[in-house]
């Protein structure tokens, strides 16, 4: 397909098995981590409760319903951008791709409004585990919710910014994302683990594997700035996704190790990790209805451009000009000229 219209026409068979490397690396990756840091259950420790039950219920009631209007809106843009691009299908190579982004952002915010209805629980939520009383952080909660939101939503977000948006292949992606998943794991493990020395061991190698992966990143943009032509749509906005995530994802690193260090409380903590995903779902969201308008405005004005259009006189008898006028006076002011008798004939 044209990788500056659409991005790379997307290989199914690749894909699934994208996926499957995906999910089933991630799920290993949790699963080994679970089993290391063994952590306890927040309902099981009084002081861990304690905070859970001081945790805003009003407020994760309001970020559910907000969530949840913003995914109705994605469902209605992927299903619309679906039977716009169906008909083409068969002209032009790549273009059911177009429904691509609104399918993965409807994902990303529906597993954004489980881990806040889940956090709305208060005491009773699930996947909130206690520190186990490490270092300065005390027995505070450890949302591992939000982990498992991470686990889903950055591989999707560093698609939606690598595929969707500079058509780097799904191979390409992999590493980056694969790599991603890994950090966020050994990084979940640190809040568990007793030794100081290998707590920030785990630390520090979650860093180096962000800062790789953050340069790949950074690499793909700087090459579709310098690869794509002067009149591509969005040529800015496109490679600007990949800066913002390496940046986002950076904060991520600076709540998570202050936290670690024991200088927030646990709401402060989910207000920054709430406040930045929902914000970044938010952006990618505005981001991409600039990157389909464009690739529209592209895909019709290539139409227009290819078509032989041949311009022919109409006579109109003089009996009839009258008529002919003022049953056209309302196109020819809109228009802004008045309407001569010619006509395109295509």
């Amino acid at each position: 397909g044209d990788r500056g219209r659409w991005g790379k026409a997307t290989d199914y068979g690749s894909a699934l098995k994208f996926i499957v490397l995906w999910v089933g690396s991630t799920a290993a990756a949790f699963a080994i981590g679970w089993c290391i840091a063994r952590p306890t259950t927040c309902a099981d420790i009084s002081e861990c409760k304690e905070h859970l039950e001081a945790s805003p219920a009003l407020l994760n009631a309001g970020v559910v319903c907000g969530l949840v209007t913003v995914f109705l809106h994605e469902v209605v843009s992927c299903i619309m951008n679906y039977t716009t691009a169906k008909p083409l299908a068969t002209l032009i190579d790549g273009v059911m791709d177009a429904f691509l982004p609104s399918m993965l952002l409807c994902v990303t915010f529906a597993v954004l409004i489980l881990e806040s209805s889940d956090l709305y629980l208060g005491a009773d939520a699930f996947l909130i585990h206690t520190g186990n009383d490490v270092g300065l952080r005390g027995n505070k909660p450890v949302n591992t919710i939000i982990i498992v939101e991470w686990l889903v939503n950055v591989p999707l977000l560093i698609i939606l910014a690598g595929h969707c948006a500079l058509g780097r292949s799904l191979g390409e992606v992999s590493g980056p994302l694969l790599v991603s998943n890994a950090y966020i794991v050994i990084a979940w493990c640190a809040f568990f683990v007793v030794d100081n020395t290998l707590r920030w061991t785990l630390v520090a190698v979650s860093f180096a594997m962000y800062g790789w992966a953050s340069v790949v990143m950074a690499r793909w943009a700087v090459e579709f700035l310098n690869t794509a032509p002067r009149g591509t749509h969005t040529r800015r906005l496109r490679p600007a996704l990949c800066f913002g995530l390496i940046l986002v994802f950076g904060l991520y690193g600076i709540v998570f190790t202050w936290s670690l260090l024991g200088n927030m409380t646990s709401l402060e903590e989910q207000a920054c990790y709430t406040a930045m995903n929902v914000c970044v779902k938010l952006a990618m969201s505005m981001a991409y209805s600039g990157i389909r308008s464009g690739a529209y405005h592209d895909m019709l004005v290539g139409m227009l451009l290819n078509q032989q259009v041949i311009f022919q006189r109409t006579e109109v008898p003089r009996e009839n000009m009258e008529s002919f006028y003022n049953d056209h006076q309302e196109t020819g002011n809109l228009l802004g000229k008045p309407l001569l008798g010619a006509a395109a004939v295509v």
